[in-house]
C-alpha cells in the first residue's frame, strides 16, 4: 500500500463517486479504480459496494477511513515541515469571506487549518454576497467563504459547510425576548434596523409586503457590528442569521411564517490544476465538524 492509494480511497470515501474522486485525485477513473482494487486485495476485503450508480462504504471501508485520514494528515505535516525547514517555503492562499458571516463561524476552522498545514499563509479579505464567483474566475482570489452559493458553474467547486435560519434579533431585556415565537403584528410595531448587506433583505421585504406589512427602517448600515450593537442597546430590532451574532446582549427569536435559511459554503475553482494547498484546504473543510 502507498500514499496514493490512501489518498485515492479518501477522495472516494468523501465523494462516493469514482469520477469525482478521480478528478480530485488528478488521475483517470480507470487508474483510480485499479488502485482501489489493489488496496482491497492487499487488505483482503471489500472497501466499497458498487451497486449500479450507487457507491457506499462497507463496514471495513468505514473502519479504515479514519485511520487513513490520520495517516494522510501526518504525511501532509511531514511534507510541510520538510518544505519549511529545507526550502523555507510557504504557500499563500487569498480567501474571500462574505461580510455577513460571523467571524466565530470561521476562525475555529482557520485555527485548525493552520495547525494542519504549517506551511500555509492565509490572506482573508471581506467581500459582498455577489462578488465571490467573479473574484474566483478572475484569479483575484483562491477561494471564498460564501452564503447561498450560486450553483451550475462547472468551473467552480462548492463545499457546503452548514445552514443557519434567519431570526429576529433584539436586546436581551426586550419585551419580546421571553416569547418563543414573534408574531407578525408584534414585529410590525418595532423600530426596525436595516442590515444593508443582508442576503435575505429582498425576500423578507417581499414576505412582509405580501402580508400588508411594510417595515420602515430607522437606521441603515453596511456595518454588521454597528447594527448589532445598536440592537443590543435597545435601539430596535433586526433580522439576523442565527449563528451570526458578533456582539453580546442579543436574543434571537423566530418570526411566525418567516421560514428562511441560508447555506454557508466554500467555493474555489475546480480541477486538479489548482494549487495543492487549496486542494488540501478544501479536504479539511469537507471533514471539519462544522456543527
Amino acid at each position: 500500500m502507498d500514499f496514493n492509494q490512501i489518498r485515492y480511497f479518501l477522495n472516494l470515501a468523501d465523494t462516493l463517486n469514482f469520477t469525482e474522486a478521480a478528478i480530485r485525485s488528478g488521475v483517470s477513473q480507470p487508474t483510480l479504480t485499479r488502485a482501489i482494487q489493489r488496496l482491497e486485495q492487499e487488505l483482503s476485503g471489500t472497501l466499497v459496494y458498487r451497486d449500479g450508480k450507487d457507491t457506499r462504504l462497507t463496514a471495513l471501508g468505514r473502519d479504515i477511513r479514519s485511520e487513513f485520514a490520520a495517516i494522510a494528515d501526518r504525511e501532509q505535516q511531514v511534507r510541510a515541515i520538510s518544505l519549511n525547514r529545507v526550502h523555507g517555503r510557504r504557500e499563500t492562499l487569498t480567501l474571500g469571506i462574505v461580510n455577513t458571516i460571523a467571524p466565530a463561524l470561521i476562525t475555529g476552522f482557520i485555527t485548525h487549518a493552520l495547525h494542519q498545514m504549517p506551511m500555509l499563509e492565509m490572506v482573508l479579505q471581506p467581500i459582498t454576497h455577489n462578488e465571490g464567483i467573479d473574484y474566483l474566475l478572475s484569479g483575484r482570489m483562491d477561494g471564498c467563504f460564501c452564503s447561498d452559493p450560486i450553483a451550475g458553474n462547472t468551473k467552480v467547486a462548492t463545499v457546503e459547510m452548514f445552514r443557519e435560519r434567519l431570526l429576529l434579533a433584539m436586546a436581551q431585556g426586550h419585551a419580546l425576548a421571553n416569547r418563543p415565537l414573534v408574531s407578525l403584528s408584534d414585529l410590525s410595531e418595532q423600530p426596525y434596523l436595516d442590515r444593508v448587506q443582508c442576503e435575505f433583505r429582498s425576500r423578507v421585504n417581499n414576505h412582509l409586503r405580501e402580508r400588508a406589512i411594510v417595515m420602515v427602517p430607522r437606521l441603515r448600515s453596511e456595518r454588521e457590528d454597528l447594527i448589532q450593537q445598536a440592537v443590543a442597546e435597545g435601539a430596535g430590532v433586526c433580522m439576523l442569521p442565527e449563528r451570526s451574532a458578533i456582539v453580546t446582549g442579543l436574543t434571537l427569536r423566530p418570526v411566525e411564517t418567516l421560514n428562511l435559511s441560508r447555506t454557508i459554503a466554500f467555493q474555489s475553482v475546480s480541477g486538479s490544476g489548482t494549487a495543492a494547498a487549496l486542494r488540501q484546504l478544501r479536504v479539511l473543510i469537507e471533514r471539519y465538524a462544522w456543527s
